[in-house]
């Protein structure tokens, strides 16, 4: 499957949405303690043991069928802040998936909106619907690193992930506001076109959620992912980070990526991600289509 870089919170908009070295630049100027240790050889048991923990980061982002609401809140060097409110609508039940983005706040963006369609052999397809234009807009792939509505995300962030895009290398221990994890060298596959080179993220075994994330362009560390370990949430046999940061130095600004509510839901109809939606629907009418709410406990 083509390339998905994937929030965090995760984008986990975690996530969505992650060697031999511990990372340096903005990884040192977060203050995260690290250590590293001998990596495993190329191909052995570590490396099989690494894709696992990564596949089930990946899944606790995106295993489910939900509807979330997250609120992206941008400060910049100066002072400057803005915030904004995104209903996020995921069904991964099905393969490939989709997903559905509606900006509820504020004014100026509400009905702002992005549809995400899963594509196994080539980039997903990503739409954009400007009602202030009444236009919609097929994104192209070269504008996939670019910001995410005035954010520290890029659009290639909010696309969910796959193990299957990257090449695996277990890279020694390390911790976050210490909590150990294990550091992981992510490179994408020949066949995956990224606007990221590299990335380097630390998951926690416990509970499989990757505790921070470096994002690497031309080689060096262009912005971090760091999950709060106190507000991870076990929800259906998984792990939901409700509140992640995103940071980037080369313009000092950061935003914080907070979930305000998570839905489980069963069956969620396939008509609400097609480009007739993304334009005549809203968040109202998404969530109340979007199925039945599923018990989490």
């Amino acid at each position: 499957m083509e390339m998905r870089t994937r929030l965090i919170a995760y984008l986990a908009l975690a996530a969505l949405l992650t060697g031999a070295a511990a990372p340096t630049g903005a990884a040192q100027s977060t203050g995260a303690a690290q250590s590293t240790e001998a990596a495993a050889p190329a191909g052995g048991e570590g490396d099989a043991a690494a894709r696992a923990l990564l596949e089930r980061s990946f899944r606790n982002l995106y295993a489910d069928d939900y509807v979330q609401v997250l609120r992206l809140s941008t400060s910049f060097r100066g002072g400057r802040e803005i915030s904004r409110v995104v209903q996020v609508t995921r069904r991964q039940s099905e393969v490939p998936g989709k997903a559905l983005l509606r900006f509820t706040w504020p004014e100026s963006i509400r009905r702002t909106s992005v549809l995400i369609l899963e594509n196994e052999d080539r980039n997903d397809d990503l739409f954009i619907y400007l009602p202030s234009l009444k236009r919609t807009k097929h994104l192209a792939s070269s504008q996939r690193g670019d910001a995410f509505f005035g954010t520290d995300l890029a659009y290639e962030d909010v696309e969910p992930k796959t193990s299957s895009d990257w090449e695996i290398e277990a890279a020694g221990a390390g911790s976050h506001e210490d909590h150990a994890c294990r550091i992981l060298d992510l490179r994408p596959r020949a066949t995956i076109e990224s606007t990221y080179e590299r990335l380097q993220t630390c998951i926690e075994d416990e509970r499989g959620v990757a505790l921070w994330t470096d994002f690497y362009r031309r080689g060096e560390v262009v912005k971090r992912l760091e999950t709060d370990p106190a507000d991870i949430r076990p929800i259906a046999g998984r792990f939901i980070p409700f509140t992640m940061w995103v940071r980037t130095p080369a313009r000092r600004s950061q935003t914080r990526v907070s979930t305000e509510s998570y839905e489980l839901r069963d069956e969620i109809p396939d008509s609400l991600f097609s480009t007739w939606n993304l334009e005549a629907g809203d968040a109202r009418r998404d969530r109340n289509r979007a199925g039945e709410l599923r018990d989490t406990e």
